[in-house]
């Protein structure tokens, strides 16, 4: 449990509405500082010290509206399960159920796992809650899989995705300027993507507590950050990664993941990126410098992720997956917790493009989100003064329509000639007999699998050689 409340004071804290009142955000603070007290009074298992902090905080929070004290609810939660631990410890049975029924937290994998509560495991009250939690199946990863299935014949109506070319102006600003070819290097499509999206986690530290520059794009993000020792949250991580990709010539996207709770504004967001050689959507999370794969050592996308996550089937977690050079993460910490959370609901804006988050006069923006179930809200628009949409939300329950492939500009195989083809295949075989190439695959559990999956995707191969 001592790692779920480092996980929530520590991850990204993206509420989806544009601002707050004063006072909350003055609350918010207040919160966290009480947080502290409570880690360091479980720290020393302070039954005392944990309970005035806790007071403290119930002070205050019981004078806090309706609306506002359900955007603190799962900070409560937290709070009484980790007091239920610290009477655990002590062996005060009562006060630990107590504490622990008040949090109703009944993820039963956790309850199973948690060392803190081994004193209460013979007590009937705690057989109970347990039996509960089995039955209740509340975890996040059992709500992810309680889930009504994607409806895959829905006809929806919402705009293509666009990505903008890395000829645009304020790309090749930014590529020149941090001279990103040389950060993503001269290996394949892969290596150069992990090796951005690790240059974006180690150029500017995280902060899920605070909130974005008002200026939202890469340029002005990193200058900013740099000149001010500011840090960013896991969205504006998540946009600057996504125009380092644009100016690279890669097709990509910054991701919402929501949870299903409503009242829960404590999101996640991470960003997918198009590669060539696999012909997929990639996971890439700046925030947590984190990629994710399966059993054999293929990287998956945000789909694969979350359709594994329904089904147990087995994911790995790259081994320097890390937030700030500080705090290490393990697969069940970031898979188990707090993305099975957060990927219940899924939105990204329809352009991608440089500063696109950044409010303007007049700007239009637009966002789709994928829904799990057949049903939908009807698309929002938010007019300003003048009558002039400046904010659409389209929904789909449709996954193919969310996670489509982004059109190539290239010129199809069966349009080439002959000779020309030919050529190119040799090159290819060329390229795939050297020692490149086996360095490459030998990343992977299987490389004879993965050199066999490359063939397969032969003509994504072929482009991204001819473009040499």
């Amino acid at each position: 449990m001592k790692k779920r409340l480092i996980a929530i004071m520590l991850l990204a804290f993206v509420t989806f509405a544009n601002s707050q009142a004063q006072d909350n955000n003055d609350f918010k603070a207040f919160a966290k500082r009480e947080k502290g007290l409570m880690l360091k009074a479980y720290a020393n298992k302070d039954i005392a010290s944990y309970r005035k902090a806790l007071n403290d905080f119930h002070t205050r929070f019981d004078k806090l509206s309706d609306k506002e004290k359900a955007n603190f609810k799962w900070d409560v939660a937290e709070e009484y399960y980790i007091l239920a631990c610290v009477y655990a410890l002590h062996s005060d049975t009562k006060n630990a159920m107590d504490y622990l029924e008040k949090s109703e937290d009944y993820d039963y994998t956790e309850l199973l796992k948690d060392h803190d509560l081994d004193n209460l495991r013979h007590d009937s009250r705690f057989k109970k809650y347990i039996d509960k939690a089995k039955n209740t199946g509340s975890s996040f990863q059992i709500i992810l899989q309680k889930a009504p299935a994607y409806n895959q014949n829905e006809k929806d109506n919402i705009p293509a995705f666009t990505y903008q070319a890395p000829d645009d102006p304020n790309l090749k600003a930014l590529k020149t300027s941090y001279n990103l070819d040389s950060i993503a290097g001269k290996g394949n499509d892969i290596s150069q993507i992990i090796n951005l999206m690790e240059w974006v986690h180690y150029l500017i530290p995280h902060d899920g507590s605070k909130g974005n520059p008002k200026i939202k794009n890469a340029m002005s993000l990193i200058t900013e950050c740099k000149q001010n020792n500011k840090t960013l949250n896991c969205r504006g991580l998540g946009i600057l990664l996504n125009e380092v990709y644009l100016a690279e010539g890669f097709k990509s996207r910054f991701i919402t993941c929501m949870p299903k709770d409503t009242t829960d504004n404590d999101c996640h967001v991470i960003t997918m990126v198009w590669s060539n050689s696999l012909n997929k959507w990639l996971w890439m999370d700046p925030t947590f410098m984190a990629y994710i794969m399966d059993d054999k050592g293929a990287l998956l996308s945000i789909a694969e992720v979350r359709e594994r996550l329904i089904n147990n089937k087995p994911l790995i977690l790259n081994p320097d997956a890390n937030r700030n050079h500080e705090t290490s993460q393990t697969i069940s910490d970031y898979l188990g917790y707090y993305i099975s959370k957060n990927l219940y609901k899924l939105e990204c804006p329809v352009n991608s493009q440089y500063n696109y988050e950044t409010p303007e006069d007049g700007k239009q923006r637009a966002y789709i989100q994928l829904i799990p179930g057949n049903t939908k809200p009807a698309t929002s628009v938010t007019k300003n003064e003048h009558g002039m949409a400046t904010y659409t939300r389209y929904y789909t329950n449709n996954p193919a329509s969310f996670w489509a492939a982004p059109t190539s500009d290239m010129t199809p195989a069966t349009s080439r000639s002959r000779a020309n083809y030919e050529q190119v295949m040799e090159k290819f075989k060329n390229y795939y007999n050297e020692q490149l190439v086996d360095s490459i695959v030998n990343m992977f559990a299987n490389p004879a699998e993965m050199k066999s999956f490359l063939a397969q995707k032969l003509w994504n191969i072929l482009i991204t050689i001819m473009a040499k």
